[in-house]
């Protein structure tokens, strides 16, 4: 433990964001109400800010296949997006395109930790203008699941918990070509962890395919983890090894690889090393790994100022914007915004 912050003196370490929490937005009642509740607060406390609201799939922008997907696995999905088209409209404008962050994520059983108990988590690497976009969503939907994630305004699919036991974590994959064929890959997410296991959720993903190009690591109740890649090379799943499973932004399957683009190579290196210091790192804790140390264990500087917490330096533009350590079982999400090692976190619970 002592080197996982350490080699850097701390008196050369800027704090990028200021102190402060990630604010709460709670929406409560049945699903519509709940998408309601949420696309009244977005509209309100960030007027003008429409990227997700202008992404909330309406009935008829679905193909049948889907439809049916949600209606058997999370029917109150399509009530929670109407909701929000209630509040919201229609969309107003296209879709803007995702930003390749350099996100490191992870998952962990209960045989790694102290209470036996698994954790998940991960930093966010992004723009320095994200830092103070960021919320926490809690909705909890009547005879629905809660939703505990970090997400931008609009957004549901977030990264956190469900009180399914299920949790998700998301890595931008670094791919010469996208998949054109497969469900939309953020529906199957939100469908996914409306199920109760990684390996129903895996097996739905390679059967549907998947559209787009990117990284879900999942994990379940039963301390099960897997990385679902998916990209021009299809849908390649990677699980956990002997309880512990990290994941940066490139692909390792053994069809997704192949589509590995390498459009710098700094930033190429840089997402090896990030999986393979948080492996490690997870490794030398095994059985001793708390929330509290797995936060610790994001504040990594080995590589400063890139790595696991990644500071302003070099040519790149993007740093740690927020880390998030997720209890799915206990429901409880720790979240902090700016590099993890310079502000504590704020428990929410779902």
């Amino acid at each position: 433990m002592s080197d996982a912050i350490g080699q850097v003196e701390y008196g050369i370490l800027p704090r990028s964001v200021p102190e402060g929490s990630v604010p709460l937005v709670l929406a409560e009642g049945t699903a519509r109400e709940c998408g309601r509740m949420y696309a009244e607060a977005v509209l309100e406390r960030y007027p003008g800010y429409r990227r997700y609201l202008d992404t909330i799939p309406s009935s008829g922008d679905l193909d049948t296949r889907t439809k049916q997907l949600i209606e058997q696995r999370a029917p109150y999905l399509m009530d929670i997006f109407g909701g929000m088209i209630d509040v919201a409209g229609l969309p107003q404008q296209p879709a803007a395109s995702g930003d390749e962050g350099g996100c490191t994520s992870f998952g962990v059983s209960g045989i790694v930790t102290l209470d036996g108990q698994p954790i998940s988590g991960q930093t966010k690497d992004t723009v320095a203008k994200s830092a103070m976009l960021y919320i926490v969503l809690c909705m909890r939907v009547k005879d629905g699941p809660t939703i505990l994630v970090l997400a931008y305004p609009g957004e549901v699919l977030g990264y956190g918990l469900w009180t399914t036991g299920m949790s998700v974590f998301r890595n931008s994959l670094h791919s010469k070509e996208r998949s054109s064929r497969g469900m939309d890959h953020s529906l199957w997410a939100l469908t996914a962890l409306a199920g109760e296991s990684v390996q129903d959720a895996a097996e739905l993903a390679q059967r549907e395919g998947l559209r787009g190009v990117g990284n879900y690591l999942i994990s379940d109740r039963d301390g099960h983890s897997a990385s679902v890649e998916f990209n021009g090379g299809g849908v390649n799943v990677i699980h956990a090894d002997d309880g512990i499973l990290a994941h940066a932004n490139h692909p390792v399957g053994p069809d997704t690889a192949r589509f590995e683009r390498e459009r710098d190579e700094q930033l190429q290196v840089d997402s090896r090393h990030r999986a393979e210091d948080l492996c490690e790192l997870l490794a030398s804790n095994r059985g001793q790994l708390t929330p509290q140390r797995a936060m610790m264990l994001l504040a990594d500087h080995r590589r400063y100022p890139m790595g696991i917490c990644r500071h302003f330096g070099g040519s790149h533009e993007r740093y740690t914007t927020a880390a998030v350590v997720a209890e799915p079982t206990r429901g409880h999400l720790h979240v902090i915004r700016g590099n993890p090692c310079c502000s504590w976190p704020t428990t929410y619970s779902a």
